[in-house]
């Protein structure tokens, strides 16, 4: 052989080594289309000095990931599959060196996925935890406690990513496309599967979100309203767990999915209007009527002059309407609050616009006699009321004796609901109560009593 040819075969040679070294660092991707980001939420693994599921020992500090699916386990010492990892700003290669959490045939990177009703980028934990999907368990029948994707090692998580718990990232996961690079990462959509049933749903044939079949509805607010809509001026919303819905308002709103726990409470939202001066305004929502099955007790906290009254509104009766959570009196602290612990679990809490409509208390209230009881040779008297708007300031209150005295006043301008009477000297007595608002309304006098000492209650 020629001293030429056996310079072109140990050429040929060392180029083959030179292009399939590379592979034993990181498969190349598939395809050239930049690797699909998603966000999910990321738990450190830390076990230290434990075997991972590639026969690696855990180190102090140690960089890898563990993902919950068999099919893009590394061999030991390799990065055949990694995930570039971003948070806050830093961003960092790992490969995949273990198993979880939770599964171990939950591939939801995949577009075709084991769990194949659930949407892509979705973990099945959190479908679980959140949706109540397979009865809120893994595969292993054990309930799920948190609803990550992604378990990081110690050195990734707290070095790398500057983590100090349990948060959101984006995971690329890099064998199914090209690295987008540091701060190039950006997440896809997920969408949400628009269930039937209110029951946690097991794993079935895949759902696809529902879409609007008819032209969009123009919802109107009335004249004079002050309103804040979902996305616009005076509205925040904060939580990871959101929803678009092409309804309501402005021709969308958003919705979460409710729990009937605290703990796992995730999202919350707050409405503040600018209102042009203190006063009385009656405050309605408009409920959106597309989406999963809404609600049926969204707890509305409404915070004014210094106070905060909860009021439950039951969303799913009242889709597709403006429904009203009372009137109150506003001055500087106007702000309404909405978040997703409710009285069912795995249902809607839909977030559209709220609006305050300016009131003018024009009703007078109503008051009553509410009991008499005997105390020692008189009797105690007890009253109250209601109003529609402003409260009842004051009361009076006139008393007769029986069988046919005429009426004298006893109480004038009271705010006091109760007070005794006596003594009697063996004779009944016939009262009755009206009631001034805040706003000078005063109701007129009922013709006749409200409750006479012939229908006191004994002493106890």
């Amino acid at each position: 052989m020629s001293r030429i040819r056996i310079r072109y075969i140990f050429g040929v040679a060392i180029l083959i080594l030179m292009a399939t070294g590379g592979a034993q660092v990181r498969a190349a991707p598939s395809r050239q289309e930049i690797a699909p980001t998603y966000r999910i939420l990321a738990t450190r693994e830390g076990l230290v000095g434990h075997q991972t599921a590639n026969g690696h020992i855990i180190q102090p500090r140690d960089r890898f990931v563990a993902l919950p699916s068999r099919t893009v386990l590394s061999p030991n010492d390799s990065s055949q599959y990694a995930v570039r990892l971003t948070y806050n700003g830093r961003s960092v290669v790992v490969p995949v060196w273990d198993i979880g959490p939770w599964n171990t045939t939950d591939d939801y990177w995949n577009v075709n996925r084991t769990y194949s009703d659930l949407p892509v980028g979705r973990p099945m934990a959190h479908a679980a935890y959140f949706d109540g999907y397979n009865s809120g368990r893994d595969e292993s029948g054990r309930k799920i406690g948190d609803p990550n994707g992604i378990d990081i090692a110690d050195g990734t998580f707290w070095d790398d990513l500057g983590m100090s718990r349990a948060d959101y990232v984006l995971v690329t996961f890099l064998w199914l496309g090209a690295d987008p690079g540091p701060g190039n990462a950006v997440a896809v959509p997920v969408e949400t599967p628009v269930r039937s049933e209110v029951t946690p749903a097991q794993p079935t044939q895949s759902t696809q979100p529902t879409q609007p079949t008819q032209p969009i509805k123009i919802v109107e607010v009335e004249a004079g309203a002050i309103a804040v809509d979902n996305g616009g001026a005076g509205y925040s919303a904060s939580g990871p767990h959101w929803n678009d819905a092409a309804c309501g308002v402005g021709g969308s709103s958003s919705y979460t999915l409710s729990t009937k726990d605290p703990a796992k409470s995730t999202s919350t939202a707050t409405w503040m209007p600018q209102l042009p001066v203190a006063g009385f305004y009656e405050l309605k929502v408009y409920v959106p009527e597309c989406g999963p099955a809404a609600t049926g007790s969204a707890r509305y906290r409404i915070s004014h002059d210094g106070t905060t009254t909860e009021v439950a509104l039951n969303q799913q009766a009242n889709a597709g309407q403006w429904a009203t959570l009372g009137t109150f009196h506003f001055g500087g602290d106007t702000r309404v609050d909405l978040g997703d612990v409710t009285d069912d679990s795995g249902r809607a809490v839909r977030f559209d616009a709220l609006a305050w409509l300016p009131r003018t208390d024009t009703t007078p209230p109503n008051g009553t006699v509410t009991q008499i009881a005997r105390k020692n040779n008189g009797y105690q008297i007890t009253w109250g009321g209601t109003d529609d708007m402003s409260g009842i300031a004051t009361y009076d209150v006139q008393v007769r004796r029986l069988p046919k005295g005429g009426w004298t006043d006893w109480k004038q301008g009271v705010a006091d609901t109760s007070a005794w009477f006596g003594p009697d000297e063996g004779k009944h007595f016939a009262f009755r109560v009206r009631g001034r608002d805040g706003a000078g309304n005063q109701e007129p006098w009922p013709e006749g009593a409200d409750m006479d000492t012939t229908q006191a209650t004994p002493t106890p």
